[in-house]
């Protein structure tokens, strides 16, 4: 499994809490399944994990679900190009990135 797939999970399953929940599951997976990559699939599916504890007890606009899919996918797109350029100084510096963005994010809170 491409680590792009995880973003096609989600996608494809309505953006919505259900889709991060099955995106966090086989992340977790690929971190038994892919070792050399264990670091960021955990991280990602901390991120899914996240997502899931801000949406799925309230409503979710259309809006904040493209945004939220938007930067989990550039999570996703660092750890690609990281992986394409086979370097393991580019593969930490993604891993450090993304670690610092996700625990920066603040997801966004629906005024209903």
């Amino acid at each position: 499994m491409r680590i792009t797939e995880l973003a096609n999970i989600i996608e494809n399953n309505g953006k919505g809490a259900r889709a991060y929940v099955e995106c966090s599951r086989v992340a977790r997976i690929n971190i038994v399944e892919i070792p050399e990559m264990a670091t960021a699939y955990f991280l990602l599916s901390v991120a899914c994990d996240r997502f899931v504890d801000a949406y799925d007890d309230q409503p979710l606009l259309s809006q904040n679900a493209e945004d939220e899919f938007l930067n989990f996918k550039s999570y996703v797109d660092l750890f690609e190009a990281a992986e394409i350029k086979n370097s393991e100084v580019a593969k930490l510096n993604a891993l450090n990135e993304v670690a610092r963005q996700v625990a920066e994010h603040k997801h966004y809170r629906s005024e209903v």
